[in-house]
């Protein structure tokens, strides 16, 4: 057993056992312990206390290092002193309460646990996971979860896959991901999916991007189209000009805009539970995008924190629903129509509509195409090395060359479609409905 004073930088940089696992205790935090394995990213943090009604040392899993930074464990191993301090047992309420799951939980309860207990907690995705859980939950919610069979599972994903093969897989991957929680924490006694593979092939993977034709089409389509508010209209032009995930923008506050005064200076700062990756990122905003974005602010009524930048259409939503710009898109493509030059444009759009998420593509695909740098590109995509130097030690925002990234983007995007900002385009739509 060692006791040594953690930092980050040590605990990086642990010598690993061969075999078996070798505990290295928290010289600061009394009863905090790292349990390293061969492979480093095995690391788990856990607790030992000795509860004040007597009995042995008891130990309490935190988490994984992968998962858990020394700062949370800390913080987690402080609160759990405080409880033991102030007459609790941890691992025996746990157990307890294994206990009582086990005898009660049914499929719907577990899903809601899996939900609240790691979902939100780790996932800037987590309503996917929602939406993707309905129909299990609505076949299996009074099932007590132990109960289900792999038969189960591959009949009901059959059923999905019918009409939705894609989404089939996707919820085969949530299944797996709850049932292996669910074993972890002690609600099942085995995933009764292990290893099972996917329901259908998906073909090849995603890999549209707008020509430049296209890209012009849509964008006058965009600003002339009478089926989208002008908030989801600008949403999906902002993806595309600062290739941004779709929920990332659709979820943008104001708080989150930062010297919007300034155009030199003007970004977003998205707080890292908004991120995909769990880390804080910052969004250069290139003359094209701080124009949309100050247009957006002059539109709203109340301007303070938290409120949303782009208006919902509904009441019971603050920011916009990353569906509702899927559903845009649906809406628009099939109305554009068009003569001339641009007719090919929107007979190869209307072919192969493009989702929100190939705008980001697109417009990663366009700065490679125009010569930005590799790692300046990721910068702006919020794509981080997954190496031990990305991860913990390169901590540089990279904020300048991602505003030069993001400038020579606007620069050909505004070429393409300057004679569409002319008012000379020749895109007609059929509007289904007025435009708010």
């Amino acid at each position: 057993m060692a006791v040594v004073r953690m930092t980050s930088a040590l605990i990086y940089n642990l010598k690993t056992p061969e075999k078996g696992a070798t505990e290295y205790w928290d010289e600061l935090t009394r009863g905090l312990c790292l349990r390293v394995y061969p492979k480093l990213a095995n690391a788990t943090w856990s607790f030992r206390y000795r509860a004040r009604d007597g009995g042995g040392y008891e130990r309490v899993t935190i988490g994984k290092l992968a998962d858990v930074g020394l700062a949370k464990a800390r913080e987690k191993a402080n609160a759990l002193r405080t409880a033991v301090n102030d007459g609790g047992d941890p691992q025996k309420q746990r157990r307890h309460a294994r206990a009582a799951a086990k005898t009660a939980m049914r499929f719907e309860a577990l899903a809601q646990a899996y939900i609240d207990g790691y979902a939100k907690l780790n996932k800037a995705s987590w309503k996917n996971d929602e939406i993707l859980l309905k129909r299990p939950r609505a076949a299996w919610g009074k099932k007590r979860p132990e109960e289900l069979r792999r038969a189960d599972v591959s009949a009901l994903l059959l059923e999905i896959a019918a009409t939705a093969p894609v989404s089939a897989n996707r919820t085969k991957t949530v299944l797996v991901k709850m049932f292996n929680w669910s074993v972890d924490n002690g609600y099942m006694p085995a995933n009764p999916i292990s290893g099972m593979k996917k329901v259908v092939g998906e073909g090849k993977g995603k890999d549209r991007v707008l020509t430049d034709a296209e890209l012009r089409v849509l964008w006058e389509a965009l600003t002339a189209s009478e089926d989208v508010t002008v908030d989801v209209a600008d949403a999906l032009r902002l993806i595309l000009l600062t290739g941004q995930r779709p929920g990332e923008i659709a979820g943008i506050v104001q708080d989150e805009l930062v010297d919007i005064e300034k155009a030199a200076e003007a970004r977003i700062e998205i707080a890292a539970v908004r991120m995909k990756g769990r880390r804080a990122h910052v969004v250069a905003l290139a003359p094209m995008a701080l124009g949309i974005v100050a247009a957006a602010l002059k539109r709203r009524k109340v301007a303070e924190d938290g409120v949303a930048l782009l208006a919902s259409r509904y009441y019971s939503r603050n920011t916009l629903a990353r569906h509702s710009l899927s559903h845009a898109l649906r809406r628009v493509i099939p109305n554009m129509t068009a003569e001339g030059e641009d007719a090919r444009a929107v007979a190869s759009i209307k072919a192969s509509p493009p989702t929100p998420h190939d705008l980001r593509r697109t417009c990663a695909s366009g700065m490679s195409r125009l010569g930005v740098p590799y790692e300046d590109r990721r910068a702006v995509l919020a794509h981080v090395a997954d190496d031990v130097h990305g991860q913990h030690y390169d901590k540089y925002d990279r904020l300048r060359e991602k505003r030069r990234a993001l400038e020579v983007w606007e620069a050909h995007v505004s070429t393409v479609i300057d004679r569409s900002e002319a008012g000379a385009g020749n895109v007609v739509l059929l509007p289904t409905r007025g435009r708010k």
